[in-house]
């Protein structure tokens, strides 16, 4: 026979490695397993502490400036509606985030819950998006750092940065990242202080903006409200959808976090809450003060005061934008360390961005590596080509959050039967709201996106025909199956206003991801793909047949064992097990068979 070449076989170890492991699900014992950091983070957080960190990491410099072009350009006054209408998609897919951290109370937010419920690969392409979400945030708001600080002190903008070639050097960004980044790394205690203090400096502010504006506002500049329709109002509202990105940052601080299954729920929900309140008050002093045809792109709130006198008042704004500025740069700064430390303690990255400092309690090779690579982007490069992606790889880690909670609600693991009518179900209701949002956006007769939008609400409302088969015990998203389904369908919506461009840089930075995973991840994450997850774990097995508490109830085939979870606060996870990895992969491949070691693995 003729020898075949390495190469080949090389290529079909891996492919038969991502066949095994590809769909592999943690458990919470696996995913809670800090060994790797050698040391905890220091646990300091409070309910309160959250509530200021995520209304931190929300209000940022973004309202400052997208509320200006929302109004001018898509929304006209209507845009209070537009930011309302934002701030509920948002709160469907913080009401996801709180029932999963809650659950999962460990560092790494919406990777970890994916994780846990769709299995490895689908976590690392979330992974890939968050580094998007907040690296390319802490780039970019640390350029808009530069601009407000020169706004502030009346400093004209180009004696700032330097022109070098194709680059325009900002070294006053690349220095508020690296001092920030330099406060994290001392400990969480001190940035919390430093961030209760800012924000605090900021609310102050913000009410300033809105209690001295108030009065200007005039009742003829609301006229006409919806100069653009409800289709910009949609539209501006996709706009202005990202002034709300910031709450899964306290997700990503959860092992940091005093009383996580109480006050997370609180800190997620409760933040992005009152900044929606805060957005429509802004909204309505910035709409009433200046007719919406002269609102200013740049500097809206600035602009809007000079104009009916108030010069001294510019500089106040530019000093609010500021404090937002470094509040939404730590939370960025502070996400993605946490991140890398999740995917170096599961080897997708290298195993020392999991390491934690026993002195300061805080994980500083993920800060340092954060640090130089937010700090080059902010030194170097022009972002706005690359701003998209922010959006993009925001709305689908949203999307894959809200339809892991439906998943998770109608499947027990050790029942592959089960997986397929769950699965079709969430297929059709992503089929639904692709149809809904290219109707709406390519402007097809009224009755098309009417037709989709009813057919959502009849594959949503088909879930109540199945059994539920999981509850969790600490926070539960209130009016399942219908805001989690609603969750995915308007983040899908949001995600079609983007536009031809996102989706090619979103589809070339997937691939790339990809790619890393294929070339290193796979081959070194825990487990070689034989649903072992790695080394030797401790556990409760059952033989035969087991169940769990109440609707959290598993079963194990044959030779298999169910990992079960030895306490009551951890059985809204015990349906996550390492043998249940391939039930899912069994439906992309249809070849299943007995493993010799814990349950299942995949054939070749």
């Amino acid at each position: 026979m003729p020898e075949i070449p390495l190469s080949l076989l090389k290529m079909q170890s891996t492919a038969d490695k991502f066949r095994r492991k590809a769909f592999v699900v943690r458990s919470l014992e696996e995913t809670s397993d800090r060994s790797a950091s050698g040391f905890d983070m220091h646990r300091v957080l409070g309910a309160f502490d959250l509530l200021l960190l995520g209304t931190g990491c929300i209000i940022g410099a973004g309202v400052v400036v997208l509320t200006g072009v929302a109004a001018r350009t898509y929304a006209g006054p209507a845009v209070v509606l537009s930011y309302a209408l934002s701030g509920a998609v948002a709160l469907l897919a913080s009401l996801c985030y709180a029932e999963y951290a809650a659950d999962m109370p460990v560092a790494g937010g919406a990777y970890n819950f994916i994780s846990m419920t769709f299995g490895e690969y689908a976590a690392w392409v979330a992974a890939c998006d968050l580094i998007l979400e907040y690296t390319l945030s802490a780039a970019a708001v640390a350029k808009g750092f530069t601009a407000y600080f020169a706004a502030l002190f009346a400093i004209p903008i180009h004696r700032l940065r330097f022109q070098a070639g194709i680059f325009t050097l900002d070294p006053i960004a690349l220095t508020a990242v690296v001092v920030l980044s330099l406060l994290l790394a001392r400990g969480t205690r001190e940035s919390k202080s430093f961030n209760n203090c800012v924000v605090a400096m900021h609310m102050a502010l913000i009410v300033f903006v809105i209690a001295v504006g108030f009065p200007y506002a005039k009742s003829e500049n609301y006229v006409p409200f919806a100069p653009f329709g409800v289709r910009g109002v949609f539209t501006g509202a996709s706009v202005v959808f990202f002034s709300f990105i910031g709450f899964d940052t306290v997700a990503c601080a959860s092992e940091e976090v005093k009383n996580p299954k109480r006050d997370l729920p609180i800190g997620i929900v409760g933040s992005l809450s009152f900044c929606t309140v805060i957005y429509i008050l802004m909204c309505l002093v910035i709409t009433g003060m200046q007719k919406y045809t002269e609102i200013d792109l740049s500097a809206p709130f600035a602009v809007a005061f000079d104009s009916v006198g108030l010069h001294w008042a510019t500089r106040i704004v530019a000093a609010g934008a500021l404090t937002g500025i470094c509040t939404s740069l730590m939370g960025s700064l502070m996400g993605q360390s946490r991140i890398y430390v999740t995917l170096g303690r599961h080897n997708l990255l290298p195993v020392w961005l999991a390491r934690v400092n026993p002195a300061t309690g805080t994980p500083i090779n993920a800060q340092l590596v954060t640090c130089v690579t937010a700090g080059f982007l902010a030194l170097f490069l022009d972002l706005e080509l690359l701003a998209e992606l922010v959006s993009i790889g925001t709305l689908v880690v949203f999307a894959m959050v809200c339809s892991g909670v439906l998943f998770r609600r109608y499947t027990l693991r050790g029942q592959p039967e089960a997986l397929t009518p769950v699965l079709l179900r969430i297929l059709a209701i992503i089929m639904s709201a692709v149809g809904f949002s290219l109707s709406f956006t390519e402007e097809a007769p009224i009755a098309v996106p009417i037709v989709f939008a009813v057919l959502w609400l009849l594959i949503t409302s088909s879930f109540l025909l199945l059994p539920v088969k999981y509850l969790p015990q600490n926070f539960r998203v209130p009016l399942s199956p219908f805001l989690p389904a609603l969750g995915v369908f308007s983040t899908l919506h949001l995600i079609g206003s983007l536009g031809w461009p996102a989706y090619v840089r979103w589809i070339v930075w997937f691939a790339l991801g990809t790619c890393v995973y294929i070339c290193y991840g796979l081959h070194r994450s825990q487990g070689e793909g034989t649903g072992d997850g790695g080394s030797p774990r401790p556990s409760i097995s059952s033989g035969g047949n087991g169940n769990g508490n109440g609707v959290n109830g598993g079963s194990s085939n044959g030779g298999g064992r169910l990992q079960m979870l030895a306490t009551a606060s951890a059985s809204s996870s015990d349906t996550h097990r390492r043998k249940e990895s391939t039930e899912m992969t069994s439906l992309l491949s249809g070849k299943v068979h007995k493993s010799d070691s814990t349950g299942f693995h995949m054939g070749g």
